[in-house]
């Protein structure tokens, strides 16, 4: 396994005047709007409710259940499809009844750390003093996990984004294109709980990015 470590500088993407995009539903013909960021674009497939949002370049989807029993999403039978025509595994989830909601997040992002201050940890890779979240960047910067035995006072979190060369969960999407999301779902019980399963259904979205700036 291969990671690859890159330091993101938070205030690099305002400076360099980074590419906006946000994302347009294709299909199916019930689900055709724009998902912009200054609100959600909203639309029904039975028996779920989408909304559908631009955040950091990013489209967040939040499929809700309306209904009064368990649906579960069935990630070893869904597949968000890239616009180079690869499929990428979903993680199971399941929604609760009476209006919870599941996130999904497109591309979904790769975890992300950064460093708080100068520390040395031993052991497999190279530690830091904070662990936190943070959202994606568009320029950043090489950096050596090495080289911090003299970080100055006045230097801001550093973000390091960790690459798996085998984990197919995360990708990039690069530039305009389309992408599809193939939705597997049960009624009742969790994908390896066949007993508990009811009914399955499926949704099909075909999405497209597009360039705003």
């Amino acid at each position: 396994m291969r990671y690859i470590l890159i330091a993101v500088i938070t205030a690099a993407c305002a400076g360099a005047g980074c590419a906006r995009y946000e994302y347009d539903v294709v299909s199916p013909q019930q689900a055709v709007g724009h998902a912009g960021t200054r609100g959600d674009h909203t639309f029904a497939l039975d028996p779920l409710e989408y909304r559908l949002r631009t955040v950091d370049n990013r489209l967040v989807v939040r499929v809700y259940n309306p209904t009064n029993e368990n649906v579960t999403l069935l990630g070893g039978h869904s597949a968000a499809v890239d616009p180079e025509g690869q499929s990428h595994p979903l993680i199971t989830q399941t929604i609760a009844p009476g209006g919870s909601f599941i996130k999904l997040i497109i591309p979904p992002p790769r975890p992300r750390i950064y460093g708080g201050g100068p520390t040395f940890g031993v052991g497999v890779g190279a530690g830091f003093g904070h662990v936190h979240h943070s959202h994606d960047h568009c320029h950043g910067v090489a950096y050596d996990p090495f080289d911090d035995w003299d970080w100055p006072s006045d230097h801001g979190p550093q973000y390091l984004t960790v690459y798996d060369d085998n984990d197919t969960v995360f990708w990039d999407w690069k530039g305009e294109g389309e992408a599809r999301l193939s939705l597997s779902y049960a009624r009742g019980g969790a994908e390896r709980d066949d007993a508990a399963r009811g009914p399955t259904f499926a949704h099909e979205l075909v999405i497209r990015r597009v360039r705003t700036k």
